[in-house]
């Protein structure tokens, strides 16, 4: 897959959350409760981070397998 295709993929998982965001949580934006220590907000936050890293490092890798090298992407 493309690097390009790879992009327009991330956009549209970005965009789809972000629609998602406006209709069902307009509040998030705003309320930004994540940023308070201690909070289940904040390891929500951490943890749905860390899901996107590692949804972006299978997408790559996925490259790096098949072109047998980690430096060039297509």
């Amino acid at each position: 897959m493309s690097i390009k295709r790879k992009i327009s993929l991330l956009q549209q998982r970005r965009d789809d959350i972000r629609e998602w965001l406006e209709l069902e949580a307009p509040f998030a934006e705003v309320d930004q409760k994540h940023l308070d220590a201690n909070t289940p907000e904040r390891a929500y936050w951490h943890h749905g981070y860390q899901a996107a890293l590692a949804d972006i490092i299978a997408l790559l890798a996925v490259q790096n397998r098949r072109s047998g090298s980690a430096d060039i992407l297509n």
